[in-house]
């Protein structure tokens, strides 16, 4: 049954059989701009059962690579510290285009770096991510109650719709 409404999909939208054949890969470069526009994002790792976990983050283009910023306890970082991979999709939401980075991540935490290494690369994760505080007063003592942690995921394949 699936291979006739395979060739039938294919029949009626010929597009879509182009975009099957062709892909839609892109390089890291060619997306750069995308990701620096729209921080819109849902992120997916995969739990210890072997199911998809996804949730909506804001998430940015840093230093050659992707990121967002979490809460340290939460199902996304505990995947990615056991898994170690998370794809990430930036949205345009008023036009649906898109682009996804999948590849190997790494959690950095309060127990991985000093505190003025992580202090540091938070503030730059969430100007990267188009989220800077107003005021960085009080960023600091907030970011340690909260437990804030950064996951960083390094492009291994990049795609979309731009």
């Amino acid at each position: 049954m699936r291979p006739l409404f395979r060739s039938r999909i294919r029949r009626t939208y010929p597009i879509i059989r182009l975009a099957w054949q062709k892909g839609c890969d892109l390089d890291y470069n060619e997306a750069l701009p995308f990701l620096q526009e729209n921080h819109l994002a849902v992120i997916t790792t995969v739990g210890s059962s072997g199911r998809a976990q996804s949730t909506v983050v804001r998430a940015g283009a840093y230093d050659g690579k992707m990121a967002f910023v979490s809460r340290e306890p939460t199902v996304k970082v505990k995947n990615v510290r056991r898994g170690g991979r998370c794809v990430v999709t930036s949205i345009k939401p008023d036009n649906t285009r898109f682009v996804t980075v999948e590849g190997p991540a790494a959690v950095t935490s309060l127990g991985d770096v000093s505190d003025d290494d992580l202090l540091s690369l938070l503030r730059d994760v969430y100007t990267a991510v188009g989220r800077p505080p107003s005021s960085w007063d009080g960023f600091d003592g907030s970011m340690r109650k909260e437990q804030r942690c950064v996951v960083i995921v390094e492009p291994e394949r990049v795609y979309g719709s731009i």
